[in-house]
C-alpha cells in the first residue's frame, strides 16, 4: 500500500522538514516531527513573542529558514509578505494589483504561501500565480491562471494551495485541476472549463496510477497526475459548490465532507460503484479538514462563519460512527504528539488530547484574533495564528 506520504518526499528535504506547505508536511496536519512544544502555560497564555498586522485576508501562514511567509490585500493590492520569525519585523514584501473582491466577507486573498526549495509559490484570489526566490522576494515568473487556462474564478474566488510534486505543480482550478511546470509556470495539461472547488490536490493511488484528489464544484475527480486523465468520479453537488475541506486519504480510501447537509463518507477510489463505505450525516466539515490519529478522526461540525453553534468530533475512521462530540467549539486544527491544537472561529486557542475516550482539554486561551480560519503552523516551538482581519501572531511553545 503506498500512502500519501510517498508522494510528498520532495517536499520535506530534511529529517525535521519545516511547515512551509499547506497542513504541514505530509500535507494532513500532522506534525509528529516537532516534540520541543509545550502546553504548560503560565496563567497569563502562552508569551507572544510578536504580533503584526498583515492586512486582510484568509491566507495562512508558511515557515522556512526562519523566515514566515503570509499574504494580505491593502488599498488594491496583494502583498505577499516576508516576516522573521524572532522579531516578526518584515524582511521584504512584494505588491501586485489584485482586487479585494468581498462578497459576504471583507474579501481578501484565500490561498496559503506554498516554499520549495528556494521558492515561494502563491495562487491569488483572481488566479495570478506566482513564484519568488523566497530569501529575495524577486519574481522568477508569474502567470494569470485564469486567462492562461481559461478558468473562471469561483464563486469565492481561487482557494487552491500550489501542491508541487517532481516538476508539477497542480491546482485546484476548472473541473478538475490543471497542472503546470513549477519552473516556467508553463500550462502541461487541463481540464474543462468550469468552477473548480476550494479544496487543495491531494496525492493518492488509484487504479495503480499516481493520481490525485480534487474536490471539484459538484464531483470528486480523481485524475492521473500525468495527463489529468479522469480515473474516478463522485458526484458531490452542494449548494453554491461549497466543497472546501480538502480530501484525507485514510488507507487506499478517500474520505469526503462538506456542510449544507451533506455530511461526511468514505470511498473506495479504485471501485466503481458509487456507493459508499460510509456515511456520516453529523459530521459536516466546512473550510478545515479533519486530522487522522490512531484510526479516528478528529474535525469539526458545522459552517465555521454562522451563529450555530458548531461541534469538534471523533468520528472512528472505519465505521464512521461518532465516538463523542464537544459542542459550541468550530475553527481549524492541526495534530502533533496526539494533542489537538485547535484555534477557534473566533480566536480561543486550545489544546486536548486526541483520544477516542472523550473530550479531555489541557490548556485554553482566548484573544488570538477575528475570523481565525486558517489553521496554526507549528515550527520549532513556536506557534503561527492567522486573523481575516490582518493579524499574524506568534506565539513561544517552547521548552
Amino acid at each position: 500500500m503506498k500512502t500519501l506520504l510517498a508522494f510528498l518526499v520532495p517536499l520535506c528535504l530534511s529529517a525535521t522538514p519545516e511547515w512551509s506547505v499547506w497542513r504541514g508536511p505530509q500535507g494532513n496536519g500532522n506534525y509528529d516531527h516537532e516534540t520541543t512544544w509545550k502546553h504548560e502555560w503560565p496563567e497569563s497564555g502562552p508569551e507572544i513573542l510578536w504580533r503584526v498586522p498583515v492586512h486582510l485576508g484568509y491566507s495562512g501562514i508558511a515557515v522556512s529558514e526562519g523566515r514566515a511567509y503570509t499574504v494580505g490585500n491593502l488599498d488594491g493590492e496583494d502583498l505577499i509578505q516576508c516576516l522573521d520569525v524572532e522579531t516578526g519585523k518584515s524582511i521584504w514584501t512584494v505588491r501586485y494589483p489584485q482586487e479585494l473582491v468581498p462578497k459576504y466577507n471583507p474579501g481578501g486573498p484565500n490561498a496559503s504561501p506554498v516554499i520549495e526549495g528556494k521558492w515561494l509559490y502563491l495562487l491569488s484570489k483572481q488566479g495570478l500565480l506566482s513564484c519568488l526566490d523566497k530569501v529575495s522576494g524577486e519574481t522568477r515568473w508569474r502567470t494569470d491562471v485564469a486567462a492562461l487556462a481559461r478558468a473562471p474564478m469561483p464563486t469565492w474566488g481561487f482557494a487552491s494551495c500550489p501542491v508541487i510534486i517532481g516538476d508539477r505543480l497542480f491546482l485546484n482550478a476548472n473541473t478538475s485541476g490543471i497542472a503546470l511546470d513549477k519552473n516556467t509556470g508553463k500550462l502541461l495539461w487541463n481540464s474543462a472549463p468550469g468552477s473548480g472547488g476550494y479544496a487543495v490536490p491531494v496525492p493518492l493511488i488509484c487504479k495503480k496510477q499516481a493520481a490525485l484528489a480534487i474536490f471539484g464544484y459538484a464531483a470528486m475527480h480523481i485524475v492521473s497526475q500525468n495527463a489529468g486523465e479522469l480515473l474516478r468520479k463522485i458526484d458531490w453537488a452542494t449548494r453554491m459548490g461549497e466543497n472546501s475541506a480538502d480530501p484525507v486519504i485514510i488507507g487506499d480510501d478517500v474520505y469526503l465532507s462538506s456542510w449544507w447537509d451533506m455530511g461526511a463518507a468514505l470511498f473506495d477510489p479504485n471501485e466503481d460503484t458509487v456507493d459508499a463505505i460510509w456515511t456520516n450525516k453529523e459530521f459536516q466539515n466546512h473550510i478545515s479538514a479533519p486530522v487522522l490519529h490512531d484510526g479516528y478522526l478528529y474535525g469539526f461540525d458545522g459552517p465555521v462563519h454562522r451563529k450555530e453553534k458548531g461541534a469538534l468530533r471523533c468520528v472512528d475512521a472505519a465505521s464512521g460512527k461518532t465516538r463523542w462530540s464537544h459542542e459550541a467549539l468550530k475553527g481549524s486544527l492541526i495534530l502533533s504528539q496526539g494533542k489537538l491544537i485547535i484555534l477557534s472561529n473566533n480566536g480561543r486557542l486550545v489544546v486536548a488530547k486526541a483520544s477516542p475516550d472523550g473530550y479531555e482539554e489541557l490548556a485554553s486561551r482566548q484573544g488570538f484574533g477575528k475570523r481565525t480560519w486558517a489553521p496554526p503552523v507549528l515550527h520549532r516551538g513556536k506557534l503561527y495564528l492567522r486573523d481575516a482581519d490582518g493579524w499574524a501572531i506568534c506565539l513561544d511553545l517552547g521548552d
